[in-house]
């Protein structure tokens, strides 16, 4: 029904991409119901709201473009798409003011880094440099979201279920806290505010977006569900019958799915909301979902699906 969306030239995804951003800018751009905490969050820049707008369209753009180079360079497909990526841009600006999100869209950036580095682990060769740098960028989403902490045992996952174990590689995450650790510790000592520094990080997760309004909140999930229930088939089919490399990569993506899933429910539990974790959960997502619309063979359910969803999301922000 919409092969375009099946293209492997990135013209189409590109063009997409920007005009989805800048639609969701049109929209939200005199938006008055962002809380005080965001307000005060662009004070604190001191830049333009318009330019912050731009600024984290690259973001969110590039963080795109990363998820499709990660699909793209692992064995998931046999030629390059790009409907990944576009399927981000899609759920994100589905959430609302993308202002509202900056800091976990930020966290979420590092998150695609680190789930680089794990695909880049192969089971002959060592991986410590991987290890070390996926640690390392999973630290740094948390600085900007700081339940992403808690996505760091999925590189110990990872190992498992790629490599033979190796302590050595194993040792390097808490290497990684050890240094981090070296560094904070002394600073905040020698600044006498160590705790207000760590209160203020981890109130970064409460206070770094809106609720989704529930209209919003059971389109996505209502999408989520049904196009998860078409791409099941496919993958199992694609699974059963295919080799050992595919079947990890596979295993990975729903190892981050477990654990960012586990995020909503740490941030339901913490901070009572029903959707606000969503935002991590949408990398292993979108390369989950656009495996099984790639595959199946109801392509034009999946299409119709989709038209659907993303017509409905407009319109429900623009009224």
């Amino acid at each position: 029904m919409l092969s375009i969306l099946r293209t492997n030239q990135p013209f189409f995804f590109i063009i997409s991409a920007w005009l989805i951003l800048i639609l969701n800018g049109l929209i939200y751009f005199n938006n008055g119901n962002l809380k005080e905490v965001e307000f005060e969050l662009l004070k604190l820049i001191g830049a333009p709201k318009i330019l912050i707008y731009f600024i984290l369209f690259i973001v969110v753009f590039y963080t795109s473009f990363l998820i499709n180079s990660v699909v793209n360079r692992s064995v998931l497909f046999e030629k390059s798409y790009y409907l990944s990526g576009l399927l981000y841009v899609v759920f994100v600006t589905s959430f609302g003011d993308i202002i509202s999100y900056l800091l976990p869209l930020i966290g979420n950036l590092f998150l695609v880094l680190s789930l680089k580095n794990l695909l880049q682990i192969f089971r002959a060769n060592s991986c410590k440099k991987q290890v070390f740098n996926a640690s390392i960028f999973i630290l740094f989403g948390a600085f900007f979201y700081s339940l992403n902490l808690f996505i760091l045992p999925l590189v110990w996952i990872v190992l498992f279920i790629i490599r033979p174990f190796v302590w050595r590689e194993y040792l390097m995450p808490i290497i990684v806290l050890l240094i981090s650790f070296a560094y904070v510790i002394p600073f905040g000592i020698l600044n006498q505010n160590i705790l207000e520094m760590l209160s203020l990080w981890w109130s970064s997760s409460q206070n770094s977006y809106h609720e989704i309004s529930p209209s919003i909140g059971l389109l996505n999930m209502g999408f989520i569900l049904v196009t998860f229930l078409l791409s099941f088939k496919s993958i199992v089919n694609t699974f059963v019958y295919s080799n050992n490399r595919y079947k990890r990569v596979i295993w990975v993506v729903v190892a981050m799915m477990v654990f960012t899933v586990l995020l909503s429910v740490l941030d339901f539990l913490l901070f009572n909301r029903s959707f606000g974790g969503l935002v991590p959960f949408l990398i292993p997502l979108v390369i989950f979902l656009s495996n099984g619309f790639i595959r199946n063979r109801i392509q034009w359910v999946c299409d119709l699906v989709f038209i659907l969803f993303f017509v409905s999301t407009i319109v429900i922000q623009i009224l």
